[in-house]
């Protein structure tokens, strides 16, 4: 009895002096000059969050990769267990009868918006010519995975009210913004390393858009212009003739994590 006596005088002297006044302050959004006050370093820490914003629609199995591959012949998904099938998703995507709705394409179209605004939004903070260039870089990826899977690229001028309708960018139109924007920023790419936005990256990407322009201008029967293939072939030449390419003697050095010093070493 005396102990559940000292329990309860215990408690409340516990409670009075382990409680402090919480001062709740309400709306404590970081301003934009707090965001982009810190120079260069906040250029280089906006820039990475830029970087890491590609992880999901590219790394996510679900996302650029399902849409790419398991709509064609190239994967398949299995169904071994009763959680693999995910509700009929990936048979969806097989069979071509999905409709707009459809998480997993929804999520990747949502994911690669989330690129194209981080990437954009970057451009506010006066980076440097080459983060600008890389921003710019990895905008334009994903706003041609955009345009490949809908046809429409969704874009906003850096600072723009995002409570105002954005501009879409529809087929030969949205592919020809991104070939003016990459020759534009091209000559601001770094030279390397392999794992950043570089000038090779950008040049292979342009041969990218040569080489699906003909699907883009006419989905249902491509035909594909020679000057269009000349420019490729153009590319592709430059790229080789530098010198600081070739095959590596194990195919399968293409996968390591040091894949852009493995060959070149040996």
């Amino acid at each position: 009895m005396k102990y559940t006596k000292l329990l309860y005088l215990t408690i409340p002297t516990f409670m009075l002096f382990s409680c402090t006044k919480l001062n709740e302050k309400f709306r404590g959004d970081l301003t934009e000059a707090q965001v982009g006050g810190g120079g260069q370093s906040s250029a280089d820490a906006l820039l990475t969050g830029v970087y890491n914003s590609m992880r999901t629609p590219y790394q996510d199995q679900s996302q650029v990769w399902a849409a790419q591959e398991h709509t064609s012949d190239e994967a398949i998904g299995p169904t071994r267990g009763g959680d693999w099938d995910d509700n009929g998703v990936w048979r969806v995507l097989h069979l071509h009868r999905w409709d707009g709705d459809h998480l997993f394409l929804r999520n990747t179209f949502e994911s690669l918006g989330g690129v194209i605004y981080a990437a954009t939004d970057m451009l506010r903070f006066s980076p440097s010519a080459s983060q600008a260039a890389q921003a710019r870089f990895l905008r334009a990826f994903a706003m041609f995975s955009m345009l490949d899977g809908w046809n429409v690229i969704v874009y906003r001028e850096p600072g723009s009210n995002v409570l105002d309708a954005p501009k879409v960018f529809v087929g030969t139109d949205g592919l020809d913004f991104i070939i003016t924007e990459v020759n534009a920023f091209m000559n601001d790419l770094p030279d390397g390393p392999a794992y950043v936005a570089n000038k090779d990256a950008a040049k292979v990407f342009l041969m990218k858009c040569y080489l699906n322009k003909g699907a883009i201008v006419n989905r249902q029967s491509p035909t594909f212009d020679n000057a269009d293939m000349a420019k490729v072939i153009a590319l592709a030449d430059e790229i080789i003739g530098s010198g600081k390419y070739s095959l590596s003697a194990d195919y399968f050095d293409n996968f390591a994590p040091t894949n852009d010093v493995k060959g070149a070493a040996e």
